[in-house]
């Protein structure tokens, strides 16, 4: 495990087999859950938070990237009258099977699930599910190829 890494509320997390875990990196399972697999690697800055409730889980063989987030919960807003900060939040679970790269500083919003084999993109923002073996990027994150499949670029 790396230098100066946080986990707030370890017993709600489960770290399956051999994982690896990089510096300043940020667990917060306050509220949800967080379940890794084995060969799991999180990368520098890693920001896994299901603090407001929800579930992260994350499979077998995943690289995770450095200053990945990974967030459950996302504000409510609706109200015009009360403050964003004062309205709560609304949490969903995310699902990353086995197998997935992502790629350094993407984000990972609440209510998605990333298929088997899959690769996100550095810097991708990821709003919707991903197939497997799916290879998305871009801000939202959008499907470019599926692995294997001859580059048309």
């Amino acid at each position: 495990m790396g230098c100066d890494c946080t986990f707030i509320n370890p017993k709600a997390m489960k770290f399956i087999g051999l994982t690896m875990i990089n510096d300043r990196c940020y667990f917060n399972a306050d509220g949800g859950s967080i379940t890794v697999g084995n060969w799991t690697a999180f990368n520098l800055g890693a920001h896994i938070n299901a603090s407001c409730g929800g579930n992260i889980v994350i499979g077998d063989h995943c690289p995770i990237g450095p200053g990945v987030v990974m967030r459950t919960a996302n504000h409510r807003f609706a109200s015009q009258e009360t403050l964003i900060q004062d309205q709560g939040h609304k949490s969903a679970d995310i699902v990353i099977e086995d197998d997935c790269w992502i790629g350094a500083n993407a984000v990972i919003l609440g209510g998605v699930h990333i298929g088997r084999g899959a690769i996100i993109g550095a810097g991708a923002v990821v709003t919707k599910d991903i197939p497997s073996m799916a290879i998305a990027v871009g801000v939202p994150a959008k499907i470019l190829k599926y692995r294997g499949e001859q580059s048309t670029l």
